[in-house]
């Protein structure tokens, strides 16, 4: 076991540093844009300075550029806050709509990112007691693997249905085959067997399909001892 969790520490930190580099590489990507567009504004300024026709269609297209890259900043900070909060206690009662919420939004910074879509997102669902890092981090994990697949005009659903007594069965439904042969690989594998997720196996080369119990064995272990 803490062989285990000393390997996952050590994965842990670069899931960590991986995804707080692509957040910062898309708060770049804001900043550019609004940098840009106050170098255009600034050029205007000039020009009516200079009695040349201000046109206030222009202006208004600045100040609409520049208030929707703000508010993507804002959107993007609030996940960068949320995902550092995750480490705060490493077992807690966790909503799983949540996490695959902010998933989503954190693996839409990927260059091969695809759609995703979760299906009857209203729901209730019961809580998991769980590692919100780690299955942060397995099912960025899998999303990546649907999105190399997919491609970035693909297309991937997500299904939840509760299996009383259980947990939560996730199904990943992609508009693309996926080499399932390939699925799960090693350290998908190591993450999913400290948080007791099951893999369900089946024939269907669009669906990957894993049971996140309400709580397991070894959570119930790590929990005792945080």
């Amino acid at each position: 076991m803490n062989d285990a969790l000393n390997n996952m520490n050590i994965e842990s930190l670069k899931f960590f540093g991986k995804v707080n580099a692509s957040i910062s590489h898309e708060l770049k990507n804001i900043l550019a844009i609004i940098s840009e567009t106050a170098g255009f504004l600034n050029d205007l300024t000039e020009l009516a300075k200079q009695g040349k026709e201000l046109k206030l269609s222009l202006l208004e297209n600045c100040s609409n550029s520049i208030a929707e890259e703000i508010q993507r900043g804002f959107t993007t900070i609030k996940q960068m806050n949320r995902f550092s909060h995750s480490v705060d206690a490493p077992v807690m009662d966790v909503d799983l709509l949540d996490i695959l919420d902010l998933m989503i939004g954190l693996t839409g910074f990927l260059s091969f990112a695809g759609k995703v879509r979760i299906e009857d997102k209203d729901q209730k669902l019961e809580t998991i007691t769980t590692c919100p890092f780690l299955l942060q981090n397995l099912i960025y994990r899998i999303l990546c693997f649907a999105y190399e697949c997919a491609g970035p005009e693909g297309e991937i659903r997500l299904r939840l249905s509760p299996e009383k007594g259980k947990g939560i069965l996730l199904t990943v439904l992609n508009s693309a085959q996926m080499p399932v042969e390939k699925f799960p690989d090693e350290k998908i594998k190591q993450t999913a067997e400290l948080l007791g997720v099951e893999f369900k196996k089946n024939d269907s080369f669009y669906e990957l399909n894993l049971l996140i119990p309400y709580v397991c064995d070894k959570i119930k272990e790590l929990e005792k001892n945080q």
